[in-house]
């Protein structure tokens, strides 16, 4: 019986390993486009992006977990179904509660796992997906000046260089003007070199002359030529402080008052049992319906993923509004007892689905 579970157990890592990196890539790349529009430019390498787009994997596994597991126990039953594998078994005197262990102890791994991801690496992957995005798109302000044309990539600052690095931040031979309050002061420079600290743009000038002009007294020109100077370009807004519950683990959440942190914790541990529940569900239907049926068990699979995540967001949303916090567990208590009717009757073999392929 040993040799039949690891059989079972490993044809549905197989394709649950192989299903999970079709659904990754699915997500990452529609989240491809948006972080591309928002990061990508002069300064920021085709590296950095990848980099934001790996720190967003872990975000989906609490989803992708039980999609993928849904997925591989119908196709590998649909499949053994096909090659006669179950009659072979059964004739064997291996029956289908016996076949359906493997999905028990597998269901239940993977929903330790998708607590473990909703609960602790989720929040982590959406901060460093956050920071990453924030630097990001301060080197790319930064760093996009285009060479030999007038660039305001700051309020009141403007920019021409006849040189420029955008990796290192270097300017060559450069016109700066800058705004403020009262004055103008209009610069020029053999070298400079744009960097950040913390939330501020500094720009290091050597080598130039400085014309300020005040609107109000311009008797008052001043002309000022110096070897080495440093001027504060912009400062960027308060970072994000990571407050929204979102970016809360398990035991902030835990520690948290109010209506939303109560919510999102009710709603991640719905989510985190679904494999246990969606994986017996996925047996029951793959052993009711004919041989041959790979089609409709992939359809069906697509329908019961569509209509758990549709109950999922329509409960977690009226739980906002309502105060009702346990509301999220109610796709898990649908599915639960849909799951029990269908597991009984597999077992018991009292009903059939005749959609398909052929008995």
């Amino acid at each position: 019986m040993k040799i039949v579970h690891r059989y079972v157990s490993l044809e549905i890592l197989r394709v649950f390993f192989l299903t999970l990196g079709l659904f990754i890539f699915v997500i990452l790349m529609d989240r491809a486009s948006s972080i591309a529009e928002t990061v990508l430019g002069q300064g920021v390498s085709a590296l950095d992006f990848f980099s934001v787009l790996l720190k967003a994997v872990p975000a989906f596994l609490g989803i992708t977990i039980p999609m993928s597991f849904v997925l591989s126990v119908l196709i590998v039953f649909i499949q053994m179904g096909s090659n006669n594998e179950l009659i072979a078994l059964r004739s064997c005197g291996v029956s289908l509660k016996e076949l359906s262990k493997p999905v028990f102890a597998l269901g239940l791994l993977f929903s330790l796992l998708s607590f473990f991801s909703l609960m602790f690496l989720m929040p982590k992957s959406n901060v460093a997906m956050k920071k990453e995005i924030e630097e990001l798109l301060k080197k790319k302000i930064t760093m996009s000046i285009t060479p030999k044309s007038f660039s305001s990539n700051f309020p009141g600052v403007t920019f021409y260089a006849e040189k420029i690095y955008p990796k290192k931040g270097y300017l060559e031979n450069f016109m700066v003007t800058i705004g403020r309050n009262k004055e103008l002061v209009t610069i020029f420079a053999k070298k400079g070199v744009l960097r950040t600290e913390g939330d501020t743009v500094f720009l290091d000038i050597e080598d130039g002359s400085a014309q300020v002009l005040n609107w109000q007294r311009p008797s008052e020109f001043k002309l000022l030529n110096f070897k080495n100077y440093t001027v504060k370009l912009y400062k960027f807004s308060e970072r994000e402080q990571f407050k929204a519950v979102k970016y809360k683990d398990f035991f902030q959440l835990l520690s948290m008052d109010g209506k939303e942190s109560k919510v999102e914790l009710i709603k991640r541990v719905g989510l985190a049992f679904a494999p246990a529940i969606v994986g017996i569900l996925a047996f029951s239907i793959a052993v009711l319906i004919p041989r041959g049926s790979l089609g409709t068990g992939v359809v069906i699979s697509l329908g019961i993923i569509v209509s758990y995540y549709i109950l999922y967001t329509f409960s977690k949303k009226i739980a906002l509004k309502s105060g009702m916090v346990f509301l999220p567990l109610l796709p898990d208590a649908v599915f639960l007892l849909l799951t029990a009717y269908l597991y009984r009757q597999a077992i018991k073999e009292t009903l059939r689905f005749d959609i398909g392929g052929r008995w």
